[in-house]
This record gives structure tokens, C-alpha cells and sequence, in this order.
């Protein structure tokens, strides 16, 4: 261990580097300024560590990992070291950590949980006739049976290869279902296609698990049907159907199936930009299931006996080796870039992603290739039902297919069919703004759309249920299969518990992971909205607020934002989905601006007599809590909010208040409960939201450096960093605490002192914000006339008012220059803060929002970056009681006494 005199000379070196100046900015290409800043705000962070986790060694011992593998990672290790961001539309299972860190076991009943308790189980010959290809022109299924009869390939009625029940053969299971090979030449053989047509062969039990360029898995499945003309390690991007086989038919053989079949699917469509749907296949015993998914459907078909009902087997197995490649799930308008001397060899981007080209086409049949050169976002590939989106980082290419021009942003998604298309919406709200100068403003504010349109597919729109589905409903009387016979109960839970901080399955583009929260578990509806496949194209190339680190970069991206919406709302219209992943940075000319983005749930305000509730949209994170539970909180009790004063004279000013026409009403005043009013989305939703995006960088970020130099750590300034771990993960991801923080005066400001003082000014300004925004509330809710007025107009003094306190906390992170980042780096994580002393009133809050979450726990809870070796923030955690630490820690720092910091302006 260092001794005191080492410890002051490390002091001084690292002040002496860490006071180093940046370099200026003298380009437009964000992600150089980005990762610069990024290893700036970190490297300083590590050196501290690296010194506390020595000394801790000798204090408590680190306990053997639980851990025997590693988790499963990106293949790249760029991929590792990229945030993670995103805009899930609602909360699922794949977006938890027991998918983004967990085990196999536990990543799979997380996909399980994203597709439901039950799905649709539809007959044999809907499947076939609405899913299955049509079996080749030339190829006929009765002549084929006839002549595998005639061969002795079927015999009494059954598979001559196969003459005993599975569960009754000698033959291990393995080598008992290898003879389906043997079967599946029979029928090419039999059938008399050409060998040039069929496009997918059978394998079963592949040597190794099938390869995958943006992430890795350690399972593979028992068979597959692949292209046929493929490299000779087997990837996950050539297969076309993924098979799980069982000697025995038990429930518990049942359930290990569908949770295998379904993860290996899931794998297909996550690791495959051109997949647009995959099939799957399940046998137990004498029973075979044929399935299917898509961005809208998940369907299971009734059983087939597969020894017996030889005619349907051979159906089905005609139709997939003799498909064409769009008929069994992959795109003809996306091509992988391949090496010119070896057509297997696929051309990586910067980030070992594979290049694509990718087609668009917009609305007059004009098309245009794209080549993409790295992922910016593809975490929304991960759920089953839902957008998929992608979003790749992009050059045009020329009609030699050579790429020119600047970089754009490609975005692939999946919509609803019948929602209006982004670029139409953006366009839409662009030509609503009467004033030529707000109108150029709103259009800098917002990303510069180059060109859109709908996929198309052989001349059609590529939609779910039009052309994968071929226009066929699914049966009314369809049945209900239960994906797990022994289901648990709520959302899986079990994780690697080994205190790791980073999640590797994450993907890129994902803003957290949410902890694992118990629930009743609830069917879903078992039938999804079509969806049409939708690309658009963005001018520029930005980054989410969420990879953002300099609180004034932050703040200035946020102040643009609200420009933005102020505009939008004052033309009528409401965003409805402000979110981390939505609100974007951009450096032009050496100056971060900011970009408001994802427009496609953009909506005009709707009419007051409007005889429905609108449906829930939004980022549940940053959703305003009335949003999330459809209905008004705020009525009952009405306050004023403040007015502009700026244009009273002083005299007018003080008479105005000495009359009390200033003065805020805080009486309760006693009103029925609107229990029926019809709830409407509003401009001051909005609002909300981006306020709940502030906060988030303020609870949810740790102070990493503070003028350049390690934020100071005295007594007076230290916080509390497990409370502050403990209140971002009920900001975040309690909607009861959402509720009482938003509504309560007392709650919020309880909080603030938990935070480290560098940021404490900032998180008071945040408090005036929703004090505003609370008071505006429960004005224009406080009964029926109040809220029958609630226009476009009803933000416009509150946006006011967010603008100007915003400025305070740009202008006050400019002189601080406080760099954040994820709250398992915060340098405090190392420290046992002396006891605290909580009032009756501090103790009234805890109360409330439930008691500390363990260190355990908390360690799950709020995930930040996707990454993989660094096992610092693993030491950390594990160092237990660290009083020695602490003393030494506060030597350390004895440089920079701290002084509480005053609340802005």
C-alpha cells in the first residue's frame, strides 16, 4: 500500500494530467469529438480505481467469481466499447437484464416473455396454404409420394429409415433424428427437381454453434434447414428454419423445446438484417409443430404426425428446399458486401459490423442503393413483436455501385400499416408552421429527411400480412398454445449474479437495461397489428443525448429540443415520444446542436369533445405519468403558476402583489374526481418528458470530472451514492414513485442532497421546473371548464419558463464544465459515507418510495454501457465496509475543500 507521502505525489500527478486542455473541434464528424471526450472523462476515473482496488485488496479479500463462463458478447471488440441507446416503445423482457446479462436460460424466457404466455395455434392447412412457399411450378407432391412408395423409401404407410417410435428406438436421440437427412434427400431425389433450384438443404446436429458477426452465442440448434450454397462454417444469417428434437414427449421435453426453437429464431432475426421472418420446427416423439415469426406474428401449427403423415411432410419439405430465398424470410433488397475473390467472405465496416447495400425506394418508384458502413442502433431487433429497427450509418452509391457523398442515416423499421410514414408526418408539421423564420428554425432542428418509402417485395409492399401471410386472416376459430406448461411466474430473474456491471447482449442503440420487477404474469393478445416494412433516409448522422458526457453539451441539446416542441405545439401538434434515443446531438461548425427526432408517433393535438381515451405512446422512462396511466392526477386542488412579470413596472409589480393577484392559491379546494373525463395527450406531456429526460442525467449519471480534474469528495460535497442508486432506479422504472415524485412538492427535493454537490444546483433548477409544471397542472385540470380549455396553447408560459431555467443550467455547466457518466463509474461507488442523520420529514420520503435496495440488487439496476472485460466496477462492488478507504480517500482530496453550492438563479 502507499503510504501518505505516495499518496499526495499520485494526487499531484493526476491533477497534473487530468488539468490537460481539449483540443478544439475543427469538423463535423461527431464520432472522433465523442470518443475523445469519452476517453478523457474515464481515464482519470480508471487510474483512482485501479489504486482503491489495490488497496481494498489488502481490507477484504475479493471472493471467488460464481461465474464458470464468460456472458455472451459482441464478436467485435468495438462493438464492446459502444453505448448503449434506444427507444423501445413499451417495456419488455429483452430490454431487462436478465436478457442483456443473464444466462442462456434466462435470455431465453425473456424472449419467451416478449411473445407471450400463449400464441396462436392455427390448423395445418392454414399454415401451409397462408405461410409454407407454394411447392415450385414443375414439382408435384402426389407424384413424389408415389414414387417414394414406389422406392421403398415409405413403407406401410411410415419412413423406411425410421421404422420404430423415437421413444422406443435403441438408437440415441442424436443418432436417431440424423436419419430426417436421409429423408429429405429421398424426397429431392423422388421429386425430380433440378439441382440448381433448391435453394435449402437439412443438417442436423452441426458440429459447432453457427457463427454470428455483431454477437456471439454458445447454443445452436439440433437441425436447420441452410442455404445450400453457403461458407463451410455454418452462420446464423443462412438459415432458414431452426429444429429441436425429442425422443420422448413429456411436458418438460415440450417446454425445452419451444423455449429452444424460439431462441434460435429469435437469434435468426436479431444477428440478420435481411431476415424478414424465420420458421421453426419442434419434435417430440411421434409429434411434429411447424412454426413461424415476424415482426407481427408468432403461430405455432397443430400437430403432425411426421412418421405417418408422410404427405405433409413432404409438402413442407418441398416448399422450403425449392423456395426462392424472399419466400422463406430473406430481403432481395439488402445484399451483403463481399470480397471479389471470395464471394463467402463478407466486407466488415469500422465496427466489424458487415457492410450492406440496401435499396430505397420512395413513393414514385425511384430507387436508390445505400452501403452501409457501421451500426449506429439495432437494439430494437431484439424484441419479437415490434419495429425491429435498425439504424446504420450510410453513403449513396453510384450507378457502379461505388459509394459518394457524405454520410447519411439509413433507419430500417417495421410500422404499423395504416400510421402515417415519418418523413410524410415531418413534412406534414414543417408546412403547419405559418412563420417563415420558425418554420427554417424548426427545420434545423429536426433531421433532414433525403428520401422515404415502403419496401416492396417482388413489385409489393412488403407487409405482414399482405405478402408474408399472402392476404389470409388467421382462422376466428384458431386455438391458444401455451408456450410453457410449467410457466414462471413474472419476468425471469435469474441472471449471472457476479456483480457484473456491463451488459454484453445488449446490441448497439439501447439506452438501459430495467431491473427485473416481479408481476402477475397476463396473457397478451394474441393478434398483433400488420406491419409494413419502412425505410427512411436522414441527412445527418448524430448521436443520442444519451452518449453525450459534457453537461453543457447536454443542456444545449436539451434548450434546441425545447425550441423544437415549442414551435410543434404552437402549430398544433404534440411529439409524444421524448426519450433519450429521440432527442440527438449533432456538431456543426465545432458547436453541439441538437436534433429532435422520431416524429412517427407526432399527432395533432386532438379536439376536447373526442369521445375515446388515446392510446399509451411514449418511452416508459420518460413517459409523463399521466401518459402512463391514461387518466388525470392533477385535479382536485388548484394553484397559480407563475406569471411574466418582466413587462410590470416595479410599482405595478408591487401593488399586484400587495393586492395578492400574485400570490399562489395553495388551499385545497375540494372537487369531485373526473372520474370519467376522456384523457387527451396535451403539450404539457411533452414538457414533462423532456423534464424527465434532464433528471435523467442528473440522477442517473455519476460526477466523473468537474474542470477538468476529479470531482472534489469532501464530506460536504460527497452525497450518497447508494440512495442516489436507489432513487434513479425509482425514477426510472417504478411508475408508483414516477407518480409520487411528480405530484408530491416534498418528494423531489428530499433527494437532492443525495446527490454529489457538483450537480446539486442543477437538481434544484429541475425542482422550480416541476414545481411550474405541477402547478400549471392542477390549474387546467381542476374541473370540467378547466380542463374542457386544454388546447395547443397550454404549455406556452410553462415552455417559457423550462427555456430560461434551462439556460441557467447550461450556463452554470459551462463555467463547472462537469463531465457524467454511468453511475457504476461513479468515483463515490468506492466509498462508505459516514452515517446520516435523516430527518422526521427525510424519513416520511424514504418511507414512501420503500427502503434501500441492497448492494446486490442496486447492482442490477441501472446498467449503462455495453461492454466487456473491464471488471473494475466488479472489484468495487465487492469490497464490502471500506472505512479505511474512506479516510484515505478524504486525504486524498483534502486539496479541494467543497463548499455547499447555492441553488441557481
Amino acid at each position: 500500500m502507499l503510504g501518505s507521502e505516495g499518496i499526495l505525489e499520485y494526487r499531484r500527478n493526476l491533477i497534473k494530467q487530468g488539468g490537460q486542455g481539449e483540443e478544439p473541434v475543427h469538423h463535423c464528424e461527431h464520432s472522433t469529438y465523442f470518443s475523445r471526450r469519452a476517453t478523457q472523462s474515464t481515464s482519470h476515473t480508471v487510474r483512482i480505481y485501479s489504486y482503491l482496488r489495490d488497496v481494498s485488496s489488502d481490507l477484504n479479500p475479493r471472493p471467488a467469481s460464481p461465474m464458470d463462463r464468460k456472458l455472451e458478447s459482441p464478436v467485435c471488440q468495438k462493438f464492446s466499447n459502444l453505448n448503449i441507446n434506444g427507444t423501445p416503445s413499451a417495456p419488455k423482457a429483452t430490454s431487462r437484464d436478465a436478457y442483456l446479462q443473464g444466462d442462456t436460460d434466462a435470455r431465453r424466457q425473456a424472449v419467451i416473455e416478449d411473445i407471450g404466455k400463449a400464441i396462436p395455434q392455427v390448423p395445418v392447412s392454414y399454415f401451409m396454404k397462408a405461410l409454407v412457399p407454394k411447392v415450385r411450378r414443375g414439382i408435384n407432391v402426389d407424384k413424389t409420394m408415389k414414387k417414394l412408395k414406389k422406392d421403398g423409401d415409405i413403407v406401410d404407410g411410415h419412413w423406411a429409415v425410421l421404422p420404430d417410435d423415437p421413444k422406443k428406438a435403441s438408437l440415441k436421440e442424436d443418432d436417431y433424428f440424423k436419419s430426417l437427412v436421409n429423408v429429405a434427400r429421398k424426397i429431392v431425389s423422388a421429386s425430380g427437381g433440378k439441382e440448381k433450384d433448391q435453394l435449402l438443404e437439412l443438417v442436423q446436429q452441426p458440429s459447432e454453434s453457427p457463427e454470428a458477426y455483431t454477437r456471439t452465442s454458445e447454443t445452436r440448434p439440433d437441425g436447420c434447414f441452410v442455404l445450400k450454397e453457403r461458407p463451410a462454417r455454418l452462420q446464423w444469417k443462412d438459415v432458414a428454419l431452426c429444429a429441436e428434437y425429442k425422443k420422448r414427449d413429456r411436458q418438460g421435453d415440450k417446454d425445452d423445446d419451444v423455449l429452444k426453437v424460439l431462441w434460435s429464431m429469435h437469434q435468426c432475426m436479431r444477428e440478420d438484417a435481411r431476415h424478414r421472418f424465420v420458421y421453426g420446427m419442434t419434435i417430440e416423439n411421434n409429434t411434429m409443430r411447424l412454426w413461424f415469426s415476424s415482426r407481427a406474428d408468432t403461430l405455432v401449427s397443430e400437430t403432425i404426425d411426421w412418421r405417418t403423415d408422410c404427405k405433409a411432410v413432404v409438402h413442407f419439405f418441398l416448399a422450403m428446399m425449392f423456395a426462392k430465398e424472399h419466400q422463406v424470410g430473406w430481403d432481395p433488397t439488402i445484399e451483403y458486401v463481399v470480397d471479389p475473390k471470395d464471394k463467402h467472405k463478407l466486407v466488415p465496416g469500422k465496427d466489424g459490423a458487415p457492410c450492406l447495400n440496401i435499396l430505397m425506394q420512395d413513393d414514385k418508384k425511384r430507387r436508390t442503393w445505400y452501403r452501409t458502413y457501421g451500426l449506429l442502433s439495432d437494439h430494437g431487433a431484439h424484441g419479437g413483436p415490434g419495429r425491429g429497427t435498425r439504424v446504420w450509418k450510410a453513403r449513396k452509391l453510384n450507378r457502379n455501385k461505388q459509394p459518394e457523398g457524405d454520410f447519411v442515416a439509413l433507419k430500417d423499421s417495421w410500422i404499423d400499416h395504416d400510421r402515417p410514414r415519418e418523413g410524410s408526418i415531418m413534412q406534414a408539421v414543417l408546412d403547419s408552421v405559418s412563420d417563415p423564420d420558425e418554420r427554417d428554425l424548426l427545420a434545423e432542428l429536426c433531421l433532414t429527411v433525403i428520401v422515404h418509402g415502403d419496401v416492396h417485395i417482388e413489385g409489393a409492399r412488403d407487409d405482414t400480412r399482405e405478402v408474408m401471410r399472402r392476404g389470409y386472416d388467421i382462422p376466428a376459430d384458431y386455438g391458444s398454445f401455451k408456450l410453457q406448461g410449467r410457466p414462471k411466474d413474472g419476468i425471469c430473474t435469474k441472471t449471472n449474479n457476479t456483480g457484473a456491471s456491463f451488459p454484453s447482449n445488449s446490441g448497439t442503440g439501447h439506452p438501459r437495461s430495467q431491473k427485473p420487477q416481479k408481476k402477475p404474469a397476463t396473457p397478451r393478445p394474441h393478434l398483433h397489428h400488420p406491419r409494413v416494412h419502412y425505410r427512411i433516409v436522414f441527412e445527418e448522422v448524430c448521436k443520442p443525448i444519451y452518449d453525450v458526457t459534457s453537461l453543457k453539451d447536454i443542456f444545449a441539446i436539451l434548450i434546441d429540443a425545447l425550441s423544437a416542441l415549442k414551435i410543434m405545439h404552437k402549430a398544433g401538434w404534440v411529439h409524444r415520444d421524448i426519450s433519450s434515443g429521440n432527442v440527438l446531438g449533432f456538431i456543426r461548425n465545432g458547436r453541439m446542436v441538437g436534433k429532435l427526432a422520431d416524429l412517427e408517433y407526432t399527432m395533432k393535438v386532438s379536439a376536447p369533445d373526442k369521445g375515446y381515451h388515446e392510446i399509451r405512446t411514449g418511452t416508459q422512462e420518460f413517459m409523463a405519468v399521466e401518459v402512463e396511466g391514461t387518466k388525470y392526477y392533477f385535479n382536485g386542488t388548484k394553484t397559480k403558476t407563475v406569471l411574466d412579470t418582466s413587462k410590470l413596472s416595479a410599482r405595478q409589480e408591487r401593488d399586484m402583489l400587495q393586492s395578492g393577484e400574485l400570490a399562489d392559491d395553495i388551499k385545497p379546494v375540494t372537487n369531485a374526481a373526473l372520474e370519467n373525463a376522456v384523457f387527451r395527450y396535451n403539450p404539457l406531456h411533452d414538457l414533462e418528458s423532456l423534464w424527465w429526460l434532464a433528471a435523467y442525467f442528473i440522477f442517473n449519471r455519476a460526477v466523473i470530472l468537474v474542470g477538468g480534474k476529479m470531482p472534489p469528495m469532501g464530506a460536504a460535497e460527497l452525497g450518497n451514492y447508494e440512495e442516489q442508486r436507489m432513487c434513479a432506479a425509482e425514477m426510472f422504472y417504478s411508475s408508483h414513485y414516477r407518480h409520487t415524485l411528480m405530484t408530491s412538492e416534498d418528494t423531489f427535493p428530499a433527494w437532492i442532497p443525495r446527490l454529489h454537490g457538483a450537480v446539486r444546483p442543477i437538481a434544484s433548477t429541475l425542482k422550480h421546473m416541476r414545481e411550474q409544471l405541477e402547478a400549471r397542472y392542477r390549474e387546467v385540470e381542476f374541473d370540467a371548464t378547466s380542463m374542457a380549455m386544454i388546447d395547443h396553447t397550454v404549455a406556452v408560459n410553462v415552455a417559457a419558463f423550462f427555456m430560461r431555467r434551462l439556460g441557467d443550467a447550461l450556463q452554470y455547466a459551462k463555467v463547472e464544465d462537469i463531465e457524467v457518466g454511468a453511475l457504476d463509474v461513479d468515483p463515490r461507488a468506492a466509498i462508505v459515507p459516514p452515517p446520516h442523520d435523516y430527518t422526521a420529514r427525510e424519513v416520511q420520503v424514504l418511507a414512501l418510495v420503500g427502503s434501500p435496495v441492497s448492494k446486490a440488487i442496486g447492482k442490477r439496476i441501472m446498467i449503462e454501457e455495453a461492454s466487456n472485460g473491464d471488471q473494475l466496477d466488479d472489484d468495487l462492488v465487492l469490497m464490502g465496509p471500506m472505512n479505511k478507504v474512506w479516510q484515505i480517500l478524504v486525504d486524498f482530496t483534502s486539496y479541494a475543500e467543497c463548499s455547499s453550492k447555492e441553488p441557481l438563479p
